[in-house]
């Protein structure tokens, strides 16, 4: 199973956005367990080059009735790191979360420092198994 979610664009140093990639069901069930997480840029994206302090970090979490159950991957966009058209990159995960039904899976941008613009676009798929 993949959820996923487009984030919006986010000026530098602007409050955290949460964009919604999904809710679980064992309906059709393949599994319960977060594997992977990838995050790709469409095509025609503006490259977003990491920095070492002004920065922005991919966030992705996992709610249950409304509350944070924890953050199980995360991707700060260091020195180093290129979010680029149509070049994957792996969200490393924390933790691998067991889901039951109904829990929520949410994205956060959230900038570090002054920030750094993130255009709308980025494609974020958790997948389940």
């Amino acid at each position: 199973m993949i959820y996923s979610a487009t984030l919006p664009a986010q000026a530098a140093g602007a409050a955290d956005t949460t964009t919604l990639a999904g809710v679980y069901s064992p309906a059709f069930y393949s599994g319960d367990t977060v594997t992977d997480v990838q995050l790709v840029a469409p095509p025609g994206y503006l490259t977003v080059t990491g920095a070492a302090t002004n920065n922005v970090t991919i966030i992705v979490r996992q709610l249950r009735n409304g509350v944070v159950q924890q953050t199980f991957a995360s991707l700060e966009v260091a020195a180093g790191l290129s979010l680029s058209p149509e070049i994957p990159v792996t969200v490393p995960l924390t933790s691998e979360p067991v889901l039951r039904a109904g829990d929520v899976i949410d994205v956060q941008l959230r900038q570090n420092g002054t920030g750094q613009a993130v255009s709308a676009g980025l494609f974020v798929s958790v997948f389940v198994s």
